[in-house]
C-alpha cells in the first residue's frame, strides 16, 4: 500500500510541475508606425573609425544652443523638423516626405525632400510605438573607407 501511495505522490509531483500554458501575445508592434509623433534630438556622438582603435566623441552640447526635433506624421508619410539650423545634421531639408527600405524589418530611413532629393540613414534599431528612443547612424566614407559614424539619439517627447 505504501508502494503505491509513494507513486500516486510521485505521479502527482509530476503532474502538478507541468507549465501553464502560453497566452496570447497580442497584436505585434508596427515599426513602421512606431516613429510618429514629436522625437527630440538628445545626444549626438561620432565614432573615429580612421585609427586601428575606434574612439567615440559626445557633441551633444553642440546642439544644446540649437534644438533639435523631428515630427513624423505615419498618416501620410511626412515629417517636420523644427530647428534653426541643419548644419551637423544628416538631414537636407526640413521637411518633406519618408519612406523605410523594408516595411516589416526596416534597417535605413529615407528622408526625400520636395525636390525629390533623397537622404538616407541607417536605423539604430527598430522603433515601436512603446520604445522611447529612436536612433539614427549615418556613416561618412572616403575612397570606400569609413573613417567615421554619427549616431544621433532622439526622444519621444
Amino acid at each position: 500500500m505504501k508502494k503505491v501511495i509513494t507513486l500516486a505522490l510521485i505521479g502527482l509531483l509530476f503532474w502538478s510541475c507541468q507549465p501553464d500554458p502560453y497566452k496570447e501575445l497580442g497584436e505585434a508592434y508596427s515599426v513602421v508606425s512606431g516613429v510618429n509623433g514629436t522625437w527630440e534630438l538628445a545626444a549626438v556622438e561620432i565614432e573615429d573609425r580612421s585609427f586601428p582603435q575606434w574612439e567615440t566623441l559626445d557633441v551633444t552640447e553642440f546642439f544644446t544652443e540649437n534644438p533639435v526635433s523631428i515630427n513624423f506624421k505615419s498618416a501620410d508619410n511626412t515629417y517636420a523638423i523644427s530647428a534653426t539650423s541643419l548644419d551637423g545634421l544628416p538631414f537636407t531639408s526640413m521637411n518633406g516626405q519618408y519612406t523605410f527600405d523594408d516595411e516589416e524589418y526596416p534597417t535605413s530611413m529615407f528622408f526625400i525632400d520636395a525636390n525629390s532629393d533623397t537622404t538616407e540613414v541607417s536605423l539604430g534599431g527598430l522603433t515601436r510605438s512603446i520604445d522611447p528612443n529612436l536612433v539614427f547612424e549615418s556613416l561618412k566614407s572616403k575612397c570606400e573607407t569609413e573613417y567615421a559614424r554619427y549616431i544621433y539619439t532622439f526622444n519621444r517627447n
